[in-house]
């Protein structure tokens, strides 16, 4: 009897590795999965898990998988499934055949566990992940990347036609007309104003996107940064709904609160005509693009700011992050260059105000979707 309990101990054993993903190993195996954002992770990394890895390099394989990655996220997925993990966590540790979940676990019990673990070569195995992953892979590669790209598409097109800035052109448009600038005249100052407020514009969205990337490496800061966009966005969303059922009534644009003040606004058109009456028309367009963009981030970094704050959330690789930013300052400054193509064939100021006008609600609606979507999309993933 003894003999069969035995044999049948052995077949369990034996069948647990051959059939299931785990093979022997030469090393113990470390496999950690946690944020490349995250402060506490880091800390368990060169605390802890290189610490281990340096002192015991001809026992010990340390590997570090970081969620931003879709294919890491994916695997850290498939492992939970096959360890059966009560629940998900998004910092996880993985010793051979058993885990520690969340950051509390892992800096209270994973040096006692490596130890342990370092005398029982028998447990030494390691998960093999066997299954094509393609297929995940894509899925989630294109689910975020075609997320992202839809909220930069909306936002950099949303945020172009923003009242703001296109108050600004009518103004421009309307200061070219009075003082009878050639058609040629017209479009070069379009074109170089244009350029200088992509340049100035790009190089403000990646001081931002450096900034909060590195402000998030710290947990709490990441937490506040990122709970602050949700309630910027969603008060943002709420007054733009609310300045488009007014407009709506009333007919008047005086009624909108969210506008530039008149300050600023007074600002812009000297600056306007201050660069634009004395010198060359290029050199003053450029100047001018650059300080009314400056100007004029109070009232467009509404939009901005929390579609950066999003691309720092989808995007690990920091150069995916810089491509999102000139994808959406090419489509900031995309109507501005079609308005100033119109011009050059004859649009005028009064036209392009009337436009602006009939259609502010829509613009004002519009902009209180993307930022009410944005919002709730950063409150989910935070």
């Amino acid at each position: 009897m003894k003999r069969h309990s035995l044999i049948i101990a052995f077949i369990f054993l034996a069948s647990n590795y051959l059939f299931s993903n785990f093979i022997p190993s030469e090393k113990l195996e470390l496999k950690f999965f946690g944020s490349e954002m995250c402060a506490v992770c880091k800390d368990i990394q060169e605390d802890i898990l290189e610490h281990f890895a340096q002192k015991y390099p001809e026992k010990i394989r340390y590997s570090n998988f970081i969620l931003e990655n879709p294919e890491h996220f994916a695997l850290l997925d498939r492992m939970e499934q096959f360890y059966q993990t009560p629940r998900s966590m998004p910092i996880v540790l993985f010793v051979a055949d058993t885990f520690l979940l969340g950051d509390n676990e892992i800096k209270r019990e994973s040096e006692d566990l490596i130890t342990q673990y370092l005398n029982m070569e028998d447990r030494w195995v390691v998960y093999t992940d066997d299954e094509v992953d393609d297929d995940m892979f894509g899925l989630l590669s294109s689910r975020a990347a075609g997320f992202t790209f839809m909220g930069v598409l909306a936002a950099g097109l949303i945020d172009g036609v923003n009242p703001c800035a296109i108050a600004t052109m009518i103004f421009l448009i309307s200061y070219l007309s009075v003082k009878k600038h050639k058609r040629n005249e017209i479009l070069a100052i379009g074109m170089s104003y244009t350029f200088a407020v992509f340049i100035t514009y790009f190089m403000l969205g990646v001081g931002a996107f450096h900034v909060l990337n590195f402000l998030q490496s710290y947990r709490i800061v990441s937490h506040i940064i990122k709970w602050s966009a949700v309630v910027f966005a969603g008060g943002v969303a709420l007054y733009s709904f609310k300045d488009a059922i007014t407009y709506k009534i009333t007919g008047k644009t005086d009624s909108i609160s969210l506008q530039l003040p008149k300050s600023v606004k007074f600002r812009i058109r000297k600056v306007i005509s201050g660069h634009l009456s004395t010198g060359s028309l290029i050199t003053g367009s450029l100047i001018i693009g650059f300080l009314v963009t400056l100007l004029e981030a109070v009232c467009t970094g509404q939009v901005y700011l929390p579609t950066i704050i999003l691309m720092t959330r989808e995007s690990g690789l920091r150069l995916r992050g810089i491509l999102w930013l000139l994808f959406y300052n090419l489509l900031f400054v995309l109507p501005l260059l079609i308005i100033m193509i119109l011009a050059y064939y004859g649009l005028t100021w009064e036209k392009l105000n009337k436009f602006l006008t009939k259609n502010m609600f829509v613009m004002k609606m519009s902009i209180g979707i993307l930022l009410a979507f944005l919002a709730i999309f950063l409150a989910v993933s935070i």
